[in-house]
């Protein structure tokens, strides 16, 4: 019995570290829900209701961000953990060493449940801290209880949605598409809104909804009782065990598969005798040529084209709704759900220039890509060039896609301003996307941009008026909301989205503000943008070749910007 214990703990103890080494995972897992409680504290103030006994807002605040926190350290995180595992063959190698199943799946797990605590502790401890919240001691052990059955329940569920979708990338999607939605309408981001009866209903049915009344009924100081409420704890433990079913059936599938399905040899292919171009493209066709392979590359990358264009969709549909509806009008006047269009169709834009542009590119870099097709002809200009206007593609479709679903949700009209709306995307875009890349230079890995950028982003959508509306932050927050530019993207997009006549749709001084930004992301991607990866203690070479002669080789050693083939992967 020790000694099962004893692997079991080591396997934990594994698991751990090899969590350390994924920096965006902590950030999802622990640093958001964290972040979350903090900026929706600043956003409703946390004021005192009732001054007798020192119950602040926050008090009924930091339960549902726990719960949130504890949901994404265990259904996601396992998730997307295992999936990568089975996909590079780590699960292979590990099933062919001593260590029992139980023994690999247990490790798993038990990090998830510590991951989840951990998150827990965090949210609690800082709201203890800082923000009144007070712990009720009677109330613990039912806590502990809801929060390590609600950990297990969930990572049975994760490793069951992880054994089902076919790629860790399909992983990512699915699970963060489920996780958002269902926190939307299980009251974890409520502060003052109601949800409509439907939703209300529908939340009910999923555990975390169960989980987010079970601890907020165990913090209500005004509440008496343990808080052991088994009718919420009852569905959260059938959650679980429907999960472990599922995965319990997916892997005994897995297993049964002993035999290798190798493909038929494919038939000897005619030679090609078509005439081959021995003339160099033009720039146009190799800048053509860019654009299409950064649409190609996003569109089969299922988590990019989740986050990029079905999470700001969905978020259109969800946010309107939750406030209220669509059709309500604000004080300018202009209607919720045209509002939101804007501001979503601002966040699509950010994610895909700011996060997943500069990313593919710092993947590229990582694994020599760039460095083995430098000499191809392709300028480095074209090559930046063609990523942008790939993204700004990518940008106009999630667009398209808002307007349809505002449209048909809540009546949302083309604004009448709609060249204003087309430029300012443009242009936010574009400076999004030169910022990102800027970022990148002084990023080494690509695994620690996707951390840096969208570790950046989210707590700027929360002070930018992307996700909320009509809130006043503290002098701090609202001063560095308007240094920098997503807040003048939103603004910009949401009053051309709002004006009534073709001409009165542009912002000279957010416009003014984001071209200024894009100058100077320009300036630090020619002074710093390296093609190589640029290890430890590795001087950076000063020339920067934008313009490379066609017949010149490449050396790796002094030069800093590099090519990609035209219409090929970033993958080796």
């Amino acid at each position: 019995m020790s000694a099962d214990v004893s692997l079991l703990g080591r396997q934990v103890r594994h698991e751990l570290v090899a969590l350390r080494r994924t920096p965006i995972t902590m950030i999802l897992s622990i640093v958001f829900p964290l972040l979350f409680f903090v900026l929706l504290a600043a956003v409703v103030g946390n004021e005192t209701v009732d001054s007798r006994h020192g119950v602040r807002l926050a008090q009924f605040l930091a339960p549902s961000m726990a719960s949130f926190g504890v949901i994404m350290a265990t259904f996601s995180f396992l998730a997307v953990g295992f999936a990568e595992a089975r996909s590079t063959g780590v699960l292979t190698r590990q099933g062919g060493t001593p260590l029992p199943r139980w023994a690999l799946l247990g490790g798993r797990v038990g990090a998830a449940l510590l991951l989840g605590l951990i998150a827990t502790s965090l949210v609690i401890g800082t709201g203890a801290a800082f923000y009144g919240v007070q712990v009720v001691a009677r109330t613990l052990p039912a806590v502990l209880v809801a929060l390590v059955l609600a950990s297990v329940s969930f990572s049975a569920m994760g490793l069951a949605a992880a054994l089902l979708l076919p790629t860790p990338q399909a992983t990512i999607a699915v699970t963060n598409g489920i996780v958002v939605p269902i926190a939307f309408v299980s009251d974890t981001f409520m502060v003052n809104g109601t949800l409509p009866p439907w939703m209300s209903t529908l939340g009910w049915v999923f555990p975390l909804k169960h989980l987010v009344n079970l601890l907020g009924d165990a913090f209500n100081p005004y509440l008496t009782g343990n808080a052991f409420e088994l009718d919420h704890l009852a569905v959260i433990a059938a959650w679980g065990v429907a999960g472990a079913l599922v995965a319990a059936w997916a892997l005994r599938r897995e297993r049964d598969r002993t035999a290798v399905r190798r493909r038929p040899a494919r038939a000897a292919r005619p030679s090609d005798t078509r005439p081959r171009r021995t003339g160099s493209p033009s720039l146009v066709a190799l800048l053509a040529g860019q654009v299409r392979h950064s649409v190609r590359v996003l569109s089969r990358n299922a988590s990019a084209v989740f986050f990029a264009i079905a999470f700001p969709i969905l978020l259109v549909a969800l946010i309107p709704t939750v406030n209220g509806g669509g059709d309500q009008r604000m004080a300018d006047g202009q209607t919720l759900g045209s509002f939101f269009a804007a501001t979503m169709a601002a966040y699509g834009a950010a994610v895909t220039a700011f996060v997943n542009l500069p990313t593919g590119l710092a993947e590229a870099r990582d694994l020599g890509v760039l460095q083995r097709i430098h000499a191809t002809p392709l300028p480095a200009w074209a090559l930046l060039t063609g990523r942008v206007v790939g993204a700004q593609v990518v940008a106009l479709v999630t667009l398209a896609g808002i307007g349809v679903v505002a449209g048909l949700m809540y009546g949302t009209r083309v604004p009448a301003a709609w060249p204003a709306v087309l430029v300012t995307l443009l242009l936010a875009t574009t400076c999004f996307a030169v910022v990102g890349i800027a970022v990148m230079t002084f990023v080494r890995s690509a695994s620690s941009i996707v951390g840096v950028t969208l570790g950046t982003l989210l707590p700027l959508c929360f002070i930018s008026d992307v996700f909320v509306v009509g809130v006043s932050y503290p002098p701090v927050l609202q001063g560095l909301s308007w240094f920098f530019p997503l807040r003048h993207a939103t603004r910009a997009l949401t009053t051309a989205a709002g004006a009534t006549g073709i001409a009165g749709g542009f912002s000279w001084v957010h416009l003014a503000v984001l071209a200024a930004w894009t100058l100077a992301g320009a300036a630090v991607v020619a002074a710093r943008f390296s093609w190589v990866r640029l290890e430890p203690g590795r001087r950076r070479s000063a020339s920067v070749p934008w313009a490379r002669p066609r017949n010149a080789a490449p050396d790796p050693a002094t030069s800093t910007f590099g090519a990609s083939t035209v219409g090929t992967d970033d993958r080796p």
